[in-house]
């Protein structure tokens, strides 16, 4: 038996591109759990089913275990986690602007936190179960699309300037005011607020923050011959200074021990992002 902790995403019907990034899928031995790894913020809200051992989570405060299926809202810091036995894990990674409409819940109400998914949504929760308890990974994952197909049908309608709004906050170099956002969009400043705090569950800045962060990783990752000061550079910070005072804020270390060699990172590199190809 491998002895590695296996990752992959499995792509949604276009149908429910709008709502849902991706199904994710990992697994492991019992041996995989041998150190505590952050979780870096990706600026997505998570369904995460855990047919495996729980999670332990480790905090300021101590250790506990995670719930076995949990919502995860949006993170503003990493959290660290720990595999405590053998891994079988179904995700769920929405799009920024969607979990809270499909839910039925306020994101800035569930920003840093897990909840189990029976304090938010106890059918919903039941009826994944029931769709992921299947031995066949293809099965699974038409069961699982199923069933967010249904609650799509049901769920509140997302403002349709938001996806825009989110995705020109998330891809540009420069981090916009919530004034800036409303004059490129033509909205009020309000109302802009509104929906990012109602939908998103981030402002537009801690947005911005989350996914430079995770553009200057990806990039380092991708082509491990740039220095730090190069990625800084790329990515849109200042200097090299402003993107290690950042990584403290964000990832609770420096870019260059989040990604050293001399740790274990197999958790924490399945939830960074890959460098995107650029035309």
């Amino acid at each position: 038996m491998s002895e590695s902790l296996h990752y992959h995403e499995l792509d949604v019907p276009p149908a429910l591109a709008s709502h849902v990034r991706c199904l994710w899928r990992m697994s492991g031995p019992g041996s995989v759990a041998t150190a505590p790894e952050p979780i870096v913020p990706d600026g997505c809200s998570e369904i995460v089913l855990n047919f495996g051992d729980a999670f332990v989570r480790h905090t300021a405060d101590g250790s506990h275990r995670q719930p076995r299926s949990l919502v995860a809202g949006q993170i503003t810091r990493a959290i660290t986690l720990q595999p405590s036995g053998p891994v079988d894990v179904w995700g769920i990674r929405f799009q920024p602007w969607a979990a809270a409409p499909l839910l039925g819940f306020s994101g800035a109400e569930m920003r840093d936190c897990l909840t189990p998914i029976d304090d938010v949504a106890p059918r919903l929760g039941a009826e994944l179960h029931a769709a992921a308890d299947s031995p066949a990974t293809a099965l699974q994952r038409d069961r699982l699309v199923a069933v967010l197909t249904r609650r799509l049908a049901r769920a509140r309608t997302i403002d349709a300037r938001l996806p825009r709004l989110a995705v020109l906050v998330a891809e540009r170099r420069d981090a916009l005011s919530v004034r800036a956002v409303a004059r490129e969009t033509g909205l009020g400043v309000r109302r802009v607020q509104q929906l990012f705090r109602d939908d998103v569950g981030l402002s537009p800045k801690q947005l911005h923050r989350i996914t430079r962060f995770q553009r200057a990783i990806a990039l380092a990752r991708a082509q491990s011959r740039l220095t730090w000061s190069a990625v800084a550079s790329r990515a849109g910070y200042y200097d090299q200074a402003h993107l290690i005072h950042e990584s403290r804020d964000i990832a609770g270390c420096t870019p260059a021990e989040l990604l050293a060699d001399d740790r274990p990172h197999e958790l924490t590199e399945a939830f960074l992002a890959r460098e995107r190809r650029r035309r």
